[in-house]
This record gives C-alpha cells, structure tokens and sequence, in this order.
C-alpha cells in the first residue's frame, strides 16, 4: 500500500498535465452529430473519442450547440470545430485536418416533384432548404454568392422537410445520406406517417468531406498532425468503418 499511493500519483500527475483542447460540433445532425437527453452522440462524437483515448497529450472536451453558434465559437478562436467543410474563405481562418468523414448530401423533394439534377447549377433558381449557417463545400458557396440558387436556412432537418411538405422550399439538402432522412422522419410522428410523400434524387449533391479545423491564431499543428495519424490507423484497421456503420446500418 505504502508504494501504491505514489504510482497512483504519478498517473494521476500524468493524466493531469494532458491538455485539454475544447471542441464544438453540431447539435443536431443525427446521426453524424447529435446531442440526445443529455449524451453527445453520433459519428463524429464517437470519432473524437476514439481519438481521444488513443492520444497520449491530448483530450478533447467536445461540446455541441446549434451549428451557427458552434461556427461562430470556432470563427472567434475559442474551440475547435468538428464537421467543418472546406470552403476558400474557411482555408484563410483555419488549419484543418485529413478529412474525418465524407459526408453524402442528398437532394430530398416532394414525391412526383422531381426535377434532373446532376450539378449544383441544377438547382438555379430553386429554394434550397439547408441548416442555419451549413455550407456544402467551394461550389456551393459560389452559387449562393452569384445569385444562382435561393438558401432558406432552419434549425434542422425536420424543420426543413416540414417546410418542403408545406411548398416553403422546392429540395431539402439531408445528410448525412439516407441515413439522415430516415433519422429526421423517425424524430417526427407526422413526417414519420408521411414518410411516402418524399423522394430522393438520384444523384446526391456531393459526397462532403468533414475535417476538425482550428482557428489558425491557435497554432495547433501538433494537435492535428497527431489526430490525423490516429484517424488514418483507424481507417486501416476497421475501427472508424465499425464506428459509422454503428450508426449507418440499421
């Protein structure tokens, strides 16, 4: 006993002089990213802690709120965000990982409403429902900087595929894939006995690479060079698939 007392001190010492990196991430992107009585859930949660408990100098405290406020924590330099796409402008504020997840964004729209759409310039002159402050990649960026489609932003998926059924927005952009649709009709009773009324386009928007990026004043190279290793022997291995299929085969 006289000897534990030390051992146990040291790994606690240890332990304690990991720093602690704060992360946000979307609260609501099931099942990529979710908050759910009180868990962190979700692809990505689940990533970030594979990740943590691999790292040896590291531990991610994630944390998740509406994505407009976890953007605009990651803007402001005070957290790391996980579920960042790229865009130019974004390549001047952060530093980004390897791509974490492809996240596929399928174009949902009401049944026998179909349009042919196989690029972005397919939606020109559409409503295009999207979460408040999403952003799908360079293309799309350019696209609502031109004029060329109509945004409507919400707080969801549900919220957006509620307003689709009502003829508020013409396609709704759900990721990540179907797995993401059947997830938004589940949390809804209504959407869930009208699940029929929907339909998928053929061709997604785009298969969306997801990345954990920091504010570039924050110097985190290290950080990520380190969790890039981790994501990389996680793919090799299996672990990171078993993680999405988790949440992707059901």
């Amino acid at each position: 006993m006289r000897h534990l007392v030390p051992c146990l001190l040291l790994l606690l010492s240890l332990y304690a002089t990991a720093e602690e990196t704060p992360l946000v991430g979307n609260a609501y992107s099931p099942p990529k990213i979710y908050s759910e009585k009180g868990q962190t859930l979700g692809i990505l949660a689940d990533i970030v802690r594979y990740a943590d408990e691999v790292l040896e100098d590291e531990r991610f405290d994630l944390q998740l709120y509406p994505w407009a406020r976890a953007y605009n924590m990651a803007e402001h330099a005070r957290a790391g965000i996980i579920g960042l796409s790229m865009t130019e402008e974004r390549l001047g504020i952060f530093d980004y990982s390897e791509p974490v997840f492809y996240d596929e964004v399928i174009v949902v729209v009401r049944r026998g409403q179909a349009f042919p759409f196989e690029h972005i310039e397919d939606l020109r002159g559409r409503r295009v429902g999207i979460g408040l402050g999403g952003s799908f990649g360079e293309a799309f960026e350019r696209a609502k900087r031109e004029g060329s489609l109509v945004v409507v932003e919400d707080n969801g998926p549900t919220m957006r595929l509620r307003k689709l059924l009502a003829g508020r927005i013409d396609a709704a952009l759900i990721n990540p894939g179907r797995a993401g649709l059947l997830r938004a009709l589940q949390q809804d009773a209504e959407l869930a006995s009208r699940a029929d009324e929907f339909e998928v386009l053929p061709v997604p928007l785009l298969r969306d690479p997801n990345y954990l990026a920091f504010h570039k004043s924050l110097h985190r190279g290290a950080t990520l060079r380190a969790f890039n290793e981790v994501i990389r022997r996680g793919y090799e291995n299996g672990d990171i698939q078993r993680i999405i299929e988790r949440y992707t085969d059901r």
